[in-house]
């Protein structure tokens, strides 16, 4: 059980819920008992009559209390009280990625898994994980039945499992909160979604790279991504460099874009070698189309490493005669790293930890408020970050 303090850092309905199973697991109150008055029920607790109402009428849709009138009455023995306090306290996460299990090899995306798992034990609740491609439906269904504090879906590539969407609408269906990582707003109109603003990110990298004087700024879009379909993070992040170029004046030059999945290549100098001659033809029949570039804005860090190789082997000093950019802020793991010294010049910091904490504190802001208040989508803003000092010269 919960020590007093543990206790105080829950939310004041969390504290209505977890005062009454702790009642019925200790043996004050036994399936039968009639529950005290709501006001007695504010005075043990210290909480809101409001507050004490919304926690009951969700135990009623547990069915762990039934009402006759104005009278409430315990329905649950002590044990399947005490089975659903644990279920009620538990966060389910839902992805299809694998996660070391330390900070230091944490980089990237799985940050933020990271964070929030440490976020979720912080605030003494628990965390039970589910990788998306075997979840079925009757995993679904059992999970459901649970009723945990809430749902995490994270890096779900491609379209939902049926078990999935199973989830997704029961979860809507009976209230349970339900908060995705940087998705689509369409694609669960039910879900909470926080992301990191891509197009404000993007924006800030490029009206940097025009305050520093440079003019005609390709965008470098390879995709370490499955799908066919454009991802929602790169629609918006043309959005913000379409945005700080119109208001320069300058060119909206055409993005170089394709697919290149290799989430799981070993760090190979075949492999990188093949990368650094394909980005050489392409900017090569790019410069002689639409005429020479002075910046290249990368997908992500991991991209920047065979761009620099193959300027050079053009011909260009990479980040004098070609500036280089990066996204992600996650460049000294990058495993290009190996066969490339030069590092981005600038890149952009999505603050991972930051997102972990947001995902928890919108699955608590969507207990509180539940399931009527339409659902929100939180951006946070992106930084920027300097790998190496800034060159004084200005080609």
């Amino acid at each position: 059980m919960k020590t007093e303090e543990q206790t105080m850092a829950l939310s004041p309905r969390a504290r209505v819920i977890h005062y009454l199973r702790k009642g019925l697991a200790d043996g004050i109150f036994s399936s039968g008992d009639r529950l005290p008055s709501e006001q007695k029920l504010c005075r043990a607790i210290q909480v809101s009559r409001t507050t004490v109402r919304a926690a009951l009428q969700e135990l009623e849709k547990e069915r762990f209390l039934r009402s006759e009138g104005r009278r409430r009455f315990i329905t649950v023995s002590g044990n399947a009280g005490m089975n659903e306090s644990l279920f009620t306290e538990t966060v389910a996460i839902l992805d299809d990625q694998s996660y070391p299990e330390d900070e230091a090899s944490c980089w990237g995306e799985w940050e933020v898994f990271y964070h929030l798992s440490r976020e979720i034990v912080r605030r003494n609740c628990h965390i039970f994980s589910f990788k998306t491609n075997d979840f079925t439906l009757a995993k679904a269904e059992q999970l459901v039945r649970e009723r945990p504090l809430g749902v995490v879906l994270l890096h779900q590539l491609g379209a939902p499992s049926e078990g999935i969407r199973r989830l997704l609408d029961d979860c809507r269906t009976i209230g349970i909160p339900l908060v995705r990582y940087e998705a689509d707003a369409q694609e669960d109109p039910g879900a909470d979604v926080v992301a990191s603003d891509h197009r404000q990110g993007c924006a800030r990298l490029t009206r940097w790279l025009i305050g520093q004087g440079r003019r005609r700024i390709l965008r470098y879009w390879r995709l370490n991504f499955p799908s066919t379909e454009r991802p929602d993070w790169l629609v918006r992040r043309n959005q913000g460099y379409e945005e700080a170029v119109r208001e320069a004046g300058l060119e909206l030059l055409p993005a170089i874009e394709y697919n290149h999945f290799d989430q799981n290549r070993p760090p190979l100098q075949s492999d990188f070698d093949c990368l650094v001659y394909e980005a050489m033809g392409r900017l090569h029949e790019y410069q002689m189309r639409h005429g020479p570039v002075d910046a290249i804005v990368c997908a992500s860090d991991g991209v920047t490493f065979s761009i620099a190789a193959a300027c050079r082997k053009l011909g260009f000093e990479p980040n004098r005669d070609i500036w280089i950019a990066g996204y992600d802020n996650n460049y000294y793991n990058c495993p290009d790293r190996l066969f490339e010294t030069t590092l981005p010049l600038v890149t952009v910091d999505k603050n991972n930890r930051q997102l972990g904490l947001s995902l928890f504190d919108q699955l608590m802001r969507r207990r509180e408020c539940g399931p009527e208040k339409p659902a929100q989508q939180l951006l946070l803003p992106a930084e920027l970050v300097f790998p190496r000092p800034v060159p004084e010269w200005n080609a």
